[in-house]
């Protein structure tokens, strides 16, 4: 494939996968084209910072690029994660293995909250809400029709929090926040960089 034909596949894909509701693909790639050329390894700078980015997509401002997971929790193939970019001060709330009419939320304190409905695919992502250094983030997702091939029931809640102690720079002193489900269930602490 010719560098013209990888950089209009790039910019066609994110055309077409970029409001959140189909499957997340990976990341992002990592060369843009400038004149022709490749240059491997580069960045774009994300379009927001803090506040500026409450309410936005992490995809469409850059926030999505080096994300990374600080607490989730499954149910059957239902995922939810708790989404943070170091680079935008932002955390989104990220619903896999979903169906139409499943909703996740994330809230902050103090009491800020966004929310969004899978429309079609099995995949989508609340805006971004801004974080300090001190924050608490808890995300919840909801199995509005269930799934009962999978032993999921209609209406079920799946939970997870995060603190600044899930931030992989947070000192080894201070113990751990726990990601609790609705069954009680400790949530895996992921801490893997990966887009949107």
């Amino acid at each position: 494939m010719t560098v013209v034909g990888a950089v209009a596949s790039v910019v066609l894909t994110s055309v077409f996968e970029g409001d959140g509701d189909e499957n997340a693909k990976g990341s992002p790639p990592a060369a843009s084209a400038t004149q022709g050329t490749v240059t491997p390894g580069a960045v774009a700078s994300p379009s927001c910072t803090a506040e500026a980015c409450a309410g936005l997509d992490p995809e469409k401002t850059g926030c999505g690029v080096g994300a990374r997971t600080l607490e989730e929790d499954w149910i059957g193939t239902m995922h939810l994660e708790i989404r943070y970019s170091e680079r935008c001060a932002t955390v989104w709330g990220k619903l896999t293995g979903a169906q139409p009419g499943d909703t996740v939320t994330i809230n902050t304190t103090p009491s800020r909250r966004q929310s969004a409905s899978v429309r079609t695919g099995q995949t989508k992502y609340t805006p971004m809400l801004a974080v300090e250094d001190d924050f608490s983030a808890q995300a919840t997702a909801v199995a509005v029709s269930g799934k009962p091939s999978e032993e999921i029931p209609k209406g079920y809640t799946l939970r997870v929090g995060a603190d600044r102690t899930s931030l992989p720079s947070a000192t080894a002193t201070e113990p751990p926040a726990k990601a609790q489900s609705v069954t009680g269930q400790p949530g895996v602490a992921a801490g893997a960089a990966e887009a949107v």
